[in-house]
């Protein structure tokens, strides 16, 4: 998956977050250094449809709310 930049310039990273019900998602899945923009899912079950969310945070801790939810079954 990809997404764009946040232009902030105090912007430390990425988190990604991933769930099997549209809107639960618990603890990120993965935290992505601030000059990446794309994260690539492993670990994904057949016939299972996952939903993504991504949310940016500043080198104080402070995080964004989440973006805008992407799906995707894996057959």
């Amino acid at each position: 998956m990809t997404w764009n930049a946040n232009t902030e310039s105090d912007l430390a990273g990425y988190r990604v977050y991933r769930a099997t019900s549209s809107g639960t998602y618990g603890a990120p899945i993965a935290t992505i250094q601030g000059n990446t923009t794309s994260y690539i899912a492993a670990g994904l079950q057949f016939g299972t449809t996952y939903f993504f969310v991504v949310t940016a945070f500043d080198i104080a801790g402070n995080e964004s709310a989440y973006s805008n939810e992407v799906s995707k079954s894996i057959f």
